[in-house]
C-alpha cells in the first residue's frame, strides 16, 4: 500500500476508483462470524471459536493510519482541498480505531496475536505517555493489560532450522502489516482502504450505524451472559459462550461510541451505553477500559464541526 505522498502527487490529481464498495470495520466485520445455531448459547460459543487472527488487524489499522498520514500530507499542498476530503479522512479514522480496539477485545490465540498485541500495546502506552496525562496512562494501561518485561539480550538463533523459521516468521509479520487494497474476498469482510477508493470511504461514514439498534442488540448479548453466568457449573460450551458475548456486545459497545452523534438520539443512545458499561463492574476491566478509549475518540471526531454533537457539552 501506497504510504507516503510522492513529491509531485496532488489530492486534485489522484485517479479514484469509481467502483462504489461496501467498507466494513474490523468490529462490524465480527458480526457476520456469528453463526445460526439451534441456540444462542451454541451460538455465542461457536462465534468465539472462529475469531479473527490479530495480525491483520494489526496490519489494517497500521495501513489506514499511514493512508491518513498521507492525506495530511497532501492537504498541507492543497489546503483548498479540505472540506472535500474531510469525511474520508473521518472514515479512515473511524478504520483505524475499529481495527486498533478489536486487536485488544479479541483474545489472543498464536504467538502471532501475542506479538501482534505486544506490539501495538508498546505504541498505545508510548503515546499515551508523550502525548496524554496520568489518566490517559492508567486506561491505556488497563486496555492493554500485562504486557511481558523486555528481554535484556535477545537470543539469536543458531541452527540452520531455526534461522529459517525465524526468517519466515518475520516475512510472515512484515506482510501482515502492508495489506494492500484489494477485492474483497469473501462478503462483508473488513480489507485494507487507500485514498484512491475516497468515494467508497465517503459513502462509508456517511452511512453511520443506528446507534440506538447496537446498543439494544448489546444489552440483548449482556443479558444471555449474564444467565449464562449464574450456572453453579457451567461447561466447556457455556464458558466459551460467556466469553464470546462479552466480546460481541462489547463490539457493538464500542461502535456506539466510536461514531459521532448526529442526532439527539444517538446522544442518548452514547449517554446510555456509557452508564451501561459503568455498571458492569464483573465484566473484565480492559473491557471497559477500551469502551472510554472509543468514547473519547469518538468526541474527538465530533468536535470537528457543528454537524456533530459533543455529549459532555450537551450533558
Amino acid at each position: 500500500m501506497k504510504t507516503t505522498a510522492h513529491r509531485d502527487e496532488l489530492l486534485s490529481t489522484i485517479v479514484l476508483d469509481p467502483t462504489l464498495h461496501p467498507v466494513i470495520d474490523d468490529l462490524a466485520g465480527l458480526e457476520r462470524l456469528v453463526p445460526v445455531a439451534p441456540g444462542e448459547t451454541e451460538s455465542l460459543a461457536i462465534f468465539r471459536n472462529q475469531l479473527p487472527g490479530l495480525l491483520a488487524l494489526r496490519g489494517r489499522g497500521q495501513a489506514h493510519t499511514e493512508q491518513v498520514r498521507r492525506l495530511i500530507l497532501l492537504l498541507a499542498r492543497e489546503k483548498g482541498q479540505v472540506e472535500r476530503w474531510i469525511d474520508v479522512a473521518n472514515a479512515l479514522t473511524v478504520l483505524t480505531n475499529a481495527s486498533n480496539l478489536a486487536l485488544l477485545l479479541l483474545p489472543a490465540r498464536s504467538e502471532d496475536d501475542v506479538w501482534a498485541r505486544e506490539q501495538f500495546g508498546r505504541n498505545l502506552l508510548r503515546h499515551a505517555r508523550r502525548n496524554g496525562d496520568g489518566e490517559d496512562i492508567a486506561l491505556a494501561r488497563r486496555a492493554i493489560g500485562d504486557l511481558p518485561p523486555r528481554p535484556v539480550h535477545l537470543a539469536l538463533p543458531t541452527g540452520a532450522n531455526a534461522v529459517a523459521e525465524m526468517i519466515e516468521t518475520m516475512a510472515r509479520r512484515v506482510g501482515a502489516l502492508q495489506p494492500k487494497p484489494q477485492d474483497e474476498t469473501e462478503p462483508r469482510a473488513p480489507r485494507a482502504w487507500a485514498l484512491e477508493q475516497a468515494d467508497s470511504l465517503k459513502a462509508y461514514f456517511a452511512d453511520a450505524p443506528d446507534l440506538a439498534g447496537l446498543l439494544g442488540d448489546a444489552q440483548q448479548v449482556l443479558t444471555l451472559v449474564d444467565g449464562l453466568r449464574g450456572f453453579a457449573e457451567p461447561d466447556a460450551m457455556t464458558l466459551d459462550a460467556i466469553e464470546g458475548g462479552l466480546i460481541l456486545a462489547y463490539a457493538k459497545l464500542i461502535r456506539v461510541a466510536l461514531w459521532p452523534a448526529r442526532y439527539y438520539d444517538d446522544v442518548s443512545a452514547k449517554t446510555a451505553a456509557r452508564d451501561l458499561v459503568r455498571t458492569r463492574d464483573t465484566d473484565p476491566d480492559h473491557l471497559g477500559a477500551l469502551w472510554e478509549i472509543a468514547f473519547g475518540q469518538g468526541e474527538t471526531v465530533a468536535g470537528q464541526s457543528n454537524r456533530f454533537l459533543n455529549i459532555d457539552e450537551i450533558g
